[in-house]
């Protein structure tokens, strides 16, 4: 598997189970629908990337599959600290977005 498939069901997996954790912190409605988006669009994101057989000859590829896992980390961190759900939520999209760019990239090569 590339890094950049390894990286985007990474990311899938660990905003799935975010659900849980933000749930049993108080998340409002509203929040836990824009999580489900985000994991909505990550899923996507990961399984069009397996599809397209993403590969990480690209360097911009390279560049956002190297920002991602930065993104990750600092997710990670954010989650298990959990102070401020609208701050997670804010990350989480943030990391998305990152994966919605590789995705891109894969599907214009």
């Amino acid at each position: 598997m590339s890094q950049s498939i390894e990286a985007l069901e990474n990311q899938y997996f660990l905003l799935r189970g975010s659900l849980s954790t933000l749930t049993e912190q108080g998340a409002t409605a509203d929040q836990l629908d824009q999580l489900r988006t985000q994991i909505a669009q990550s899923r996507t994101n990961f399984l069009t990337a397996v599809n397209k057989d993403l590969h990480d000859d690209n360097p911009e590829i390279k560049q956002l599959v190297t920002q991602l896992n930065t993104e990750e980390t600092s997710l990670k961190t954010t989650i298990d600290h959990l102070g401020d759900v609208a701050k997670v939520i804010d990350a989480i999209t943030k990391a998305v977005d990152i994966g919605s760019q590789i995705v891109a990239k894969a599907v214009a090569l």
